[in-house]
């Protein structure tokens, strides 16, 4: 049986719409992890700077061989001794055009407090500056999903040492396509 284009585009949207309870089965687990980075000036060139959130690796941001971007956000050390967040976008001056938009929220709720991705209120392709225990939700689009819905991460900022140029952060990313539970264990929202 065929039926109408307009049918098949609301299931497939239905299948994926976070309201419905229609989400395919989450695959991945909500891993809580605390790792060292350094930031990206006044530091050595080997050590990593960036977090590429899909892959939850550290690296160090380049544009590669074939013009992507092996990371999705930044980290430095400004002036006065926050942390400062940058999306890609904001790192490299004329990014491919295949670069996805990485979004932030900054919410006062403490990290272990931020339960649940927020819809809106995103700002894309901005920096962020937090102080330590400040946190930022993280709206990741084009993350690969069938459909377009993000993923979603939670940072926060649990030391700054200036004089290494080295941040601690914790982060819990939820890869799991259209679902904003940011809670560790395997999502059922």
């Amino acid at each position: 049986m065929l039926f109408p284009a307009s049918v098949v585009t609301v299931c497939a949207l239905a299948a994926c719409s976070d309201s419905t309870g229609l989400l395919t089965p989450a695959s991945f687990e909500n891993v809580d992890r605390q790792y060292g980075v350094y930031a990206i000036t006044g530091s050595s060139s080997g050590l990593p700077a960036g977090y590429q959130f899909v892959s939850e690796s550290l690296v160090r941001p380049q544009v590669l061989a074939t013009g992507a971007l092996n990371f999705d956000v930044a980290f430095d050390i400004t002036a006065d001794g926050k942390a400062s967040v940058i999306s890609a976008k904001r790192v490299v001056p004329t990014p491919p055009s295949a670069v996805a938009p990485v979004g932030f929220l900054q919410l006062t709720a403490v990290y272990e407090q931020l339960q649940q991705a927020p819809v809106k209120g995103y700002v894309d392709d901005t920096t962020a500056i937090l102080s330590v225990g400040q946190s930022v939700v993280v709206r990741l689009t084009g993350s690969g999903c069938v459909y377009g819905e993000p993923f979603y991460a939670k940072l926060t900022i649990d030391s700054i040492n200036v004089a290494q140029r080295r941040l601690l952060v914790r982060s819990l990313v939820n890869r799991n396509c259209g679902y904003r539970s940011l809670v560790a264990g395997v999502p059922k929202d």
